[in-house]
Protein backbone atom coordinates (compact mmCIF):
# COMPACT_ATOMS: atom_id res chain seq x y z
CA UNK A 1 0.00 0.00 0.00
CA UNK A 2 2.89 2.13 1.28
CA UNK A 3 4.25 2.15 -2.66
CA UNK A 4 0.94 2.71 -3.96
CA UNK A 5 0.84 6.11 -2.49
CA UNK A 6 4.67 6.91 -3.21
CA UNK A 7 3.58 5.92 -7.27
CA UNK A 8 0.73 8.07 -6.73
CA UNK A 9 2.13 10.85 -5.56
CA UNK A 10 5.44 11.16 -7.87
CA UNK A 11 3.53 13.09 -10.48
CA UNK A 12 2.58 16.07 -8.20
CA UNK A 13 5.54 16.02 -7.10
CA UNK A 14 7.54 16.09 -10.18
CA UNK A 15 4.66 18.67 -11.01
CA UNK A 16 5.62 20.73 -8.28
CA UNK A 17 9.19 20.45 -8.93
CA UNK A 18 8.95 22.08 -12.67
CA UNK A 19 7.48 24.84 -10.81
CA UNK A 20 9.67 25.85 -8.87
CA UNK A 21 11.96 26.06 -11.26
CA UNK A 22 9.78 27.95 -13.68
CA UNK A 23 11.02 31.25 -15.19
CA UNK A 24 11.37 33.66 -13.46
CA UNK A 25 10.22 36.94 -15.38
CA UNK A 26 7.45 39.34 -15.42
CA UNK A 27 6.39 37.71 -18.61
CA UNK A 28 2.58 36.92 -17.30
CA UNK A 29 2.38 40.88 -16.60
CA UNK A 30 -0.15 42.40 -18.88
CA UNK A 31 0.75 45.56 -19.91
CA UNK A 32 -1.56 48.16 -18.08
CA UNK A 33 -1.70 46.27 -15.11
CA UNK A 34 -1.99 47.27 -11.45
CA UNK A 35 0.53 47.30 -9.12
CA UNK A 36 -1.76 44.95 -6.94
CA UNK A 37 -2.11 42.81 -10.31
CA UNK A 38 1.91 42.66 -10.48
CA UNK A 39 2.46 41.93 -6.79
CA UNK A 40 -0.33 39.04 -7.11
CA UNK A 41 1.25 37.45 -9.95
CA UNK A 42 5.11 38.34 -9.02
CA UNK A 43 4.98 38.77 -5.31
CA UNK A 44 6.32 41.52 -3.48
CA UNK A 45 9.12 43.46 -5.19
CA UNK A 46 12.45 43.36 -3.68
CA UNK A 47 12.75 47.36 -4.22
CA UNK A 48 10.81 50.14 -5.22
CA UNK A 49 12.38 53.19 -6.56
CA UNK A 50 10.85 56.67 -6.94
CA UNK A 51 12.56 57.60 -10.56
CA UNK A 52 13.89 61.49 -11.59
CA UNK A 53 10.36 61.64 -13.72
CA UNK A 54 8.24 60.49 -10.62
CA UNK A 55 7.45 57.34 -11.59
CA UNK A 56 7.99 54.04 -9.96
CA UNK A 57 9.87 51.48 -10.23
CA UNK A 58 9.55 48.06 -9.11
CA UNK A 59 12.67 45.59 -8.46
CA UNK A 60 12.21 42.12 -9.07
CA UNK A 61 16.17 39.99 -8.45
CA UNK A 62 16.98 36.68 -7.53
CA UNK A 63 20.32 37.67 -5.92
CA UNK A 64 22.57 36.48 -4.90
CA UNK A 65 22.38 33.36 -7.35
CA UNK A 66 20.20 35.21 -10.08
CA UNK A 67 21.72 36.62 -13.40
CA UNK A 68 18.91 38.40 -14.17
CA UNK A 69 17.03 41.74 -12.03
CA UNK A 70 13.81 42.92 -13.47
CA UNK A 71 12.31 46.36 -13.24
CA UNK A 72 8.60 46.65 -13.76
CA UNK A 73 8.12 50.60 -14.36
CA UNK A 74 4.71 51.77 -14.01
CA UNK A 75 3.05 55.32 -15.16
CA UNK A 76 1.53 58.05 -13.64
CA UNK A 77 -1.84 55.85 -12.40
CA UNK A 78 0.15 53.19 -11.72
CA UNK A 79 0.00 50.81 -14.15
CA UNK A 80 2.45 48.92 -15.83
CA UNK A 81 4.12 50.81 -18.75
CA UNK A 82 6.43 48.20 -19.52
CA UNK A 83 9.10 45.82 -18.03
CA UNK A 84 12.71 44.69 -18.73
CA UNK A 85 15.79 43.02 -17.93
CA UNK A 86 18.28 45.19 -16.63
CA UNK A 87 21.72 42.92 -16.15
CA UNK A 88 22.80 43.41 -19.32
CA UNK A 89 25.55 45.49 -21.61
CA UNK A 90 22.79 48.60 -23.09
CA UNK A 91 22.15 49.45 -18.55
CA UNK A 92 25.74 48.99 -18.26
CA UNK A 93 26.89 51.54 -20.49
CA UNK A 94 24.44 53.92 -19.23
CA UNK A 95 26.55 53.85 -16.37
CA UNK A 96 29.24 56.99 -16.03
CA UNK A 97 31.52 58.19 -13.70
CA UNK A 98 30.21 60.74 -10.98
CA UNK A 99 27.02 58.39 -10.29
CA UNK A 100 26.10 58.17 -6.86
CA UNK A 101 25.14 54.21 -5.50
CA UNK A 102 21.48 55.63 -5.73
CA UNK A 103 21.99 55.80 -9.32
CA UNK A 104 23.05 52.90 -10.10
CA UNK A 105 20.40 50.59 -7.71
CA UNK A 106 17.38 52.46 -9.56
CA UNK A 107 19.21 51.62 -12.51
CA UNK A 108 20.37 47.93 -12.26
CA UNK A 109 19.23 47.13 -8.68
CA UNK A 110 21.37 46.13 -5.97
CA UNK A 111 24.61 43.54 -6.19
CA UNK A 112 25.36 40.05 -6.46
CA UNK A 113 28.49 40.97 -4.32
CA UNK A 114 30.71 43.79 -3.66
CA UNK A 115 34.77 44.01 -2.62
CA UNK A 116 36.97 46.23 -0.91
CA UNK A 117 40.16 47.70 -2.31
CA UNK A 118 42.70 50.31 -0.59
CA UNK A 119 44.79 51.14 -3.92
CA UNK A 120 44.93 53.72 -5.45
CA UNK A 121 42.40 55.29 -2.31
CA UNK A 122 39.30 53.26 -0.38
CA UNK A 123 37.11 51.89 -2.20
CA UNK A 124 34.22 49.43 -3.07
CA UNK A 125 33.22 47.33 -6.26
CA UNK A 126 29.81 46.25 -7.23
CA UNK A 127 29.84 43.22 -8.35
CA UNK A 128 27.12 42.05 -10.57
CA UNK A 129 26.39 38.52 -12.38
CA UNK A 130 25.01 38.26 -15.62
CA UNK A 131 24.68 35.56 -18.41
CA UNK A 132 25.36 35.97 -22.10
CA UNK A 133 24.72 33.79 -25.06
CA UNK A 134 28.09 32.84 -24.85
CA UNK A 135 29.04 32.73 -21.64
CA UNK A 136 28.40 33.89 -17.40
CA UNK A 137 30.23 37.58 -16.60
CA UNK A 138 30.49 39.57 -14.11
CA UNK A 139 30.35 43.24 -14.51
CA UNK A 140 32.20 45.62 -11.66
CA UNK A 141 31.72 49.08 -11.00
CA UNK A 142 33.86 51.09 -8.45
CA UNK A 143 33.09 53.44 -6.32
CA UNK A 144 34.93 56.19 -4.26
CA UNK A 145 34.55 55.08 -0.53
CA UNK A 146 34.26 58.49 0.91
CA UNK A 147 31.86 59.68 -1.71
CA UNK A 148 30.15 57.16 -3.16
CA UNK A 149 30.83 58.04 -6.33
CA UNK A 150 31.11 55.51 -9.83
CA UNK A 151 34.98 56.14 -10.41
CA UNK A 152 34.88 55.01 -13.93
CA UNK A 153 32.75 52.63 -16.45
CA UNK A 154 33.10 49.51 -15.51
CA UNK A 155 35.18 45.59 -16.33
CA UNK A 156 33.63 42.73 -17.37
CA UNK A 157 35.27 40.09 -16.15
CA UNK A 158 34.57 36.19 -16.20
CA UNK A 159 32.44 34.65 -13.49
CA UNK A 160 34.33 31.90 -11.27
CA UNK A 161 30.77 31.20 -10.17
CA UNK A 162 30.03 29.44 -13.63
CA UNK A 163 30.91 25.61 -13.80
CA UNK A 164 31.95 26.03 -17.57
CA UNK A 165 34.08 28.85 -17.12
CA UNK A 166 37.14 27.54 -15.57
CA UNK A 167 37.58 24.08 -16.95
Amino acid sequence: MSRLRVLAALPVAVLLAGCAFAPYSPGGVPPGASRAEVERIMGPPTGVYTMPDGHVRLEYNRMPAGRQTFMIDLDAAGRVARWENVLDENHFAAIQPGMSMDDVRRLIGPPTFTSRYRFPDPGITWNYRFQTIQRCIVFQIPFVAATGRVIEQGAYPSDPGCADEWM
